[in-house]
């Protein structure tokens, strides 16, 4: 059976994986001038973008209460491929954080003016949000198959069940 801190990491993929395709199906949306069909979508991505904050920010305190730390650390086992990719793992981590946290006053503010009907504001805006919105989405996912694959989760995962 699953512990919880694995069951938390794959509903933050899981969600973060959703987000993913609700944006993609919104980009194809208003690519198509379909202007409500769009607004429908990604209203679907932000509320699910914030239930993915939710969990995450659940999974934090759980690793706090059960371990007293916020995070898992990256460590494949020795002689996996896991183990060769390290660079590469934080490559895309560091840039995904950083962004993550850079982005989502932006995301909020894009809502508010589409939701204004400021359409050229959003438009404008949303020329850069968007792009980094959907990294931060796709990446959430490859940093979660790392710590899934690589054992660093099931180490973690031992020791709080």
């Amino acid at each position: 059976m699953a512990s919880t801190t694995e069951v938390l990491s794959r509903c933050v993929a899981g969600l973060n994986a959703t987000a993913t395709i609700l944006l993609t199906i919104g980009y194809l949306r208003i690519r198509r001038g379909d202007r409500m069909g769009h607004g429908r979508v990604m209203a679907a991505a932000f509320v699910t973008s914030a239930i993915f904050l939710a969990v995450y920010l659940a999974s934090k305190v759980h690793l706090w209460v059960a371990l007293g730390r916020t995070n898992i650390t990256y460590q494949p086992l020795e002689g996996s491929i896991w183990a060769q990719l390290t660079s590469l793992y934080y490559l895309i981590l560091i840039p995904h954080v950083l962004l993550a946290i850079a982005v989502t006053p932006f995301i909020i503010r894009a809502v508010y003016l589409a939701r204004a009907g400021r359409y050229e504001e959003h438009k404008k805006l949303t020329r850069w949000v968007f792009p980094v919105w959907y990294y931060v989405s796709v990446t959430g996912v490859i940093v979660w198959l790392f710590m899934e694959y690589s054992g660093s989760l099931a180490q973690v995962a031992q020791v709080t069940s």
